[in-house]
């Protein structure tokens, strides 16, 4: 079995997990889906191969899975998090990371899982890593991850227009986010207008 095979039952054992964990709020249900769209369209805006395009669907659907383990008094919460819920909640990048670290085939999801969060400047977490030290599959879920977040509804905020989304990406770019990826996002935008098409 290669690196990059899993067992079927497995990974759809893995993807529910992570659907059930984001499913406890209607805001949250299948953003890592529409992650996972919005990542395969960059990357194929990217003229990425078509093996790292599918691979790009399975980080986007597991790059949550550690909300699992977050309590719901702080994932439903509406008001601001204080620093210990911040913090509890920020925990969710290591604990998906050791989940599927358990499994050998999934080390780069794991890493994905771990990373998604990092910012090109160096302000994210869990590791502060900045620029090129972020795995490149990470950078680049970073950004489906930031835009599929604005546009939907949170518990403590409303969701933002699919153009002004585009734009706060685009003004992130080379700061909080990589270049080449906003590049990619935005060439994906272009052509779909920003719609995430789940059905």
């Amino acid at each position: 079995m290669s690196p990059e095979q899993c067992p079927p039952g497995t990974l759809a054992c893995l993807v529910e997990i992570a659907r059930a964990a984001e499913a406890r709020t209607k805001s949250t249900a299948f953003h890592s889906e529409k992650v996972a769209r919005v990542a395969h369209g960059v990357a194929k805006a990217l003229g990425k191969p078509k093996k790292t395009m599918e691979r790009l669907l399975l980080m986007g659907r597991l790059h949550n899975i550690g909300l699992v383990a977050t309590r719901d008094s702080v994932l439903l919460k509406t008001a601001k998090l204080t620093p210990r819920e911040f913090e509890h909640i920020r925990e969710h990048t290591r604990l998906g990371a050791t989940l599927l670290a358990a499994i050998p085939q999934l080390a780069d999801v794991a890493e994905v899982c771990r990373s998604h969060h990092e910012r090109w400047d160096g302000s994210g977490y869990p590791d502060g890593l900045a620029g090129e030290a972020i795995p490149v599959p990470a950078r680049l879920i970073a950004v489906a991850d930031m835009y599929c977040a604005m546009i939907s509804e949170r518990p403590h905020r409303d969701s933002l227009p699919r153009p002004v989304a585009a734009e706060i990406i685009e003004e992130e770019r080379n700061r909080l986010l990589c270049p080449e990826c906003v590049d990619g996002f935005l060439t994906w935008y272009d052509k779909t207008d920003g719609r995430i098409d789940l059905f």
